[in-house]
């Protein structure tokens, strides 16, 4: 299979598999989508090693151009957690135990890296928020 047709494979599938928008807009309004997200404290031991990890449940996002996408975002992890979004200006700290909404209007179509600002990558796993274009 071809890498273009590939992509347009996988824009497709997580298209068909994104949850429905949750709010209805007012008429003439662009769609609002809301996820709940969750920012989980994990430890393990690995080959005798002690580590932790903080993942976001779930570690993605879909929308289409134009739409509002909404992050309810909970932080139970027992330290301070970022909530990174580059490309729209969201940068959060949440406490632990803390919700905040999140809100991104007007999304621009491409795939963008949603992470924690505050800790490595290795440790605060990343996600992505992969925005359609509207046909």
């Amino acid at each position: 299979m071809k890498p273009r047709s590939l992509a347009a494979a996988a824009v497709l599938a997580v298209a068909l598999l994104a949850p429905p928008p949750l709010a209805q807009p007012a008429r003439g309004a662009a769609p609002v989508r809301r996820y709940q997200v969750t920012m989980k404290f994990w430890k393990a031991t690995v080959a005798g090693v002690s580590t932790i990890a903080v993942t976001n449940l779930p570690a993605d996002a879909f929308a289409y151009e134009g739409e509002t996408v909404e992050f309810v975002v909970r932080n139970d992890s027992p330290i301070p957690e970022g909530f990174a979004i580059d490309a729209f200006g969201v940068k959060e700290v949440l406490q632990p135990k803390q919700t905040k909404t999140v809100r991104v209007r007007n999304v621009r179509a491409g795939a963008y890296t949603i992470y924690c600002h505050l800790h490595p990558m290795s440790v605060h796993y990343t996600g992505t928020l992969l925005v359609a274009p509207r046909r």
